[in-house]
Order: C-alpha cells, then structure tokens, then sequence
C-alpha cells in the first residue's frame, strides 16, 4: 500500500554502514517534511494548518525517534516517516487538548480553538491522525513493523482514554489513580518516538526497560507541569487553571494527603462539584502548605526510577534517548527554582489560615521548603555520566 508520504520520499543519499545517511541535520528535515504535507491554499484547513505550523515548537519526539532509528540501524527513509508520524500524533493531540481544557493560550500563543473555533480544531486536529497514520504506514516496509504501527494506535488509544477520564466519573484525588491517569495521557507520545524504532529494527529486547523508564519520566514531566500551573508559569492565561477546572494535578493530591476528617471530605466534595472560579479558598490552603514539597519529592523518585532503568541500556541507545531524557530533566529541575521564586499568583493569595483540620504552616515557607527539599535529594548522577 503507498501512500502520499511514500510520493514525497527524498532522494535517496549515501548508504552508510548504519542505515541510510541524512543530508540534512534531523530538525531541518523535520520541518520540511511537515511543511511538504500541508494543505494547499485551496483546502478548508490551509489557514488552520499553517497557523498551526508557524511555530515548529522544539520537534523533540521527531528528533528523539531519528536518533533512536540510527542507535539500531534503521534505514533513513523510514525513520523519517516515523518521526513525522509522531510528531503529527503529537500536535494532535495538543489541538484535543486545547478544546477538551477550553484553554485559549499555550505557550502564550492562542490555541486553534480559540483562534479558529471548535469545529475547525476538531477537524484539523483529526486530519493530523489521519496525517500521522499514513507516514506510519510509510515505514512499514513489506509487510514488516505491524507492531509498531499498532503501538502507535494504541498510544492514540490510552491518550484519548485517559483524556475521557478527566471528564467522567469520579475527581483524581488519591496518587494511585493520579498514576493511572497521567500514565495513559502522558507517557504514550513520550515513548512511541522510542519505541517504534526498536520494534521496526528488531531491537524488541530494549522494550521492556525502555518502557518502565519513559513511564517514570512521563510521570515526572507531568508532576513538573501541574506544580508550574499552580505556580502560574506554565505559559495558561491564569494560575491555578486545573483546580478551576477540578482537572487532576498532583498538587492538588498532595495537598489532599495532608487533610484530615471533615477537611478532607469537604475537599472531596468540593471537587466533585461543578467546575467554576470559586477556588480562591482552596488555592490560598494548598498554597500554604507542603502539597508542593510532597510534588518536588514524588517527582524526584520517579526520576531516580527513570536513571536505574536507563543504565544498563547500550551506550548508543542512551545516547539516543539522551536529548529528550535531558530536556524532560532540566524541566522538571527547574520547576522547584521557580517556586522559589515565585511571587505569582499562588502566592499572592495567601492570607492566614481559618479552617480546622488542614496543617497549620506559614504560607511564605511553601516555596522556599521546595528548593531545599529538592537540594537535598539533587545529589544524583547526571545523566551524561551515567
């Protein structure tokens, strides 16, 4: 079966002893790809798609997946489509994102939804599944890499299952089901850039370590995410927009760790209520207790887990992995630094505690206690000295 991406395969360069040789450096590459499959003037989605694409964004999944498929020898050509592929997937999956959380900023840059409005996010953001699919069609070559394409589809798959569970059934307020959620929504896209390369080359045997690694780190990143929302830092309109939206942030589940009896229970019933802006009560408490410190450790020991797993994997695979596994890194690190510095909106709203049955600590010392927190169990080995 050929698709459109076959068509718009480059000419073929040099054979090296290692896959087929680039001719161009992997973001370069990247960015024409995309740009080669975007919608002609004439279609509906031109706008959206070009809007959409005039910032690449930092193209790590795409980078990760064209480095992993030289570690294992995998031909150029494919790993190209398959790094389109989960990139596509990705920004998909940013566009579903922005409508499901009505969110009308990422990075400080309107999202399709309220640039364009809901139907056309949906349909642009649908036509790059569709996108994504026929480039990983692309790289499986004669028949061979069937379970790659179905790893890709599954990721799609537990992403949007655990995007539904935001919106269904009972609040996130306990770490099991935190886990849980944040499992499926955010590990997947982490990983398919990994673990399509090992599964169309052969290199089956890495998959296990692979996955419980990346596992770890999706946990930690999202951790780092939902301490920069309460923080006001992670580039929304507002601080404190998943309590706003009663959304799983594990903040918010450490904070509820440390309430006791009927606080506790009010909390839980808080957050089964509809979503609104009444939140100032609670994001004052959460703000001026240890939720944070508990975050900055929990995402340390999902870091840590990430390092063990990592370290008995080839020396060109981890080298592979390195950039992302870097990046993903330096932002969680950083996000116990901001809290320090932080006199944003969490901050802001604190006043002296009045309600009975939450810990009684001084509001100014909820960011200072992260950054030693974080000091103190920061002696770990780097990654690039593993």
């Amino acid at each position: 079966m050929q698709s459109q991406f076959a068509e718009r395969r480059p000419s073929k360069p040099e054979q090296t002893g290692q896959g087929v040789a680039a001719t161009a450096d992997p973001r370069t590459r990247l960015e024409d790809a995309i740009t080669a499959l975007l919608p002609a003037p004439q279609s509906p989605l031109h706008e959206v798609a070009h809007f959409h694409f005039s910032r690449f964004g930092k193209l790590l999944r795409g980078r990760t997946a064209l480095a992993v498929a030289a570690a294992v020898g995998l031909d150029d050509a494919r790993a190209l489509h398959w790094a389109l592929a989960v990139e596509l997937m990705h920004n998909a999956s940013l566009v579903h994102d922005d409508i499901c959380d009505r969110d009308e900023q990422r990075r400080h840059r309107s999202t399709i939804f309220s640039a364009f409005g809901t139907p056309l996010a949906i349909c642009f953001g649908d036509w790059l599944v569709a996108r994504s699919f026929e480039a990983a069609t692309a790289a499986v070559a004669d028949g061979q890499g069937g379970a790659a394409f179905a790893a890709l589809a599954a990721a799609m798959r537990r992403l949007s299952e655990g995007q539904a569970a935001e919106f269904t059934g009972a609040p996130v307020l306990t770490w099991q089901t935190y886990d849980q959620v944040v499992g499926e929504k955010t590990a997947p896209l982490i990983l398919a850039p990994i673990e399509g390369p090992l599964m169309l080359a052969g290199a089956d045997r890495h998959l296990a370590p692979v996955r419980r690694a990346i596992h770890a780190l999706g946990l930690a990143y999202q951790m780092s995410n939902d301490m920069l929302d309460v923080l006001g830092k992670d580039g929304g309109a507002a601080a404190y927009n998943d309590l706003r939206r009663r959304a799983p942030n594990a903040v918010s589940v450490s904070f509820r760790s440390l309430l006791v009896n009927g606080h506790r229970a009010a909390f839980d019933a808080w957050m089964s209520s509809p979503a609104g802006d009444d939140i100032e009560p609670w994001a004052e408490q959460i703000a001026a207790t240890g939720a944070l410190e508990i975050c900055a450790q929990r995402l340390q020991e999902q870091l840590d887990i990430c390092r063990r797993e990592c370290a008995d994997l080839p020396d060109g695979l981890r080298a592979a992995l390195s950039p992302l596994v870097s990046y993903l890194e330096k932002a969680t690190a950083a996000t116990p630094a901001r809290a320090a510095g932080a006199e944003g909106a969490g901050i802001k709203w604190l006043r002296a505690p009045t309600a009975p049955g939450w810990p009684q600590r001084r509001a100014v010392s909820s960011s200072a206690v992260v950054l030693v927190a974080w000091r103190r169990r920061s002696a770990a080995v780097p990654w690039a000295t593993m």
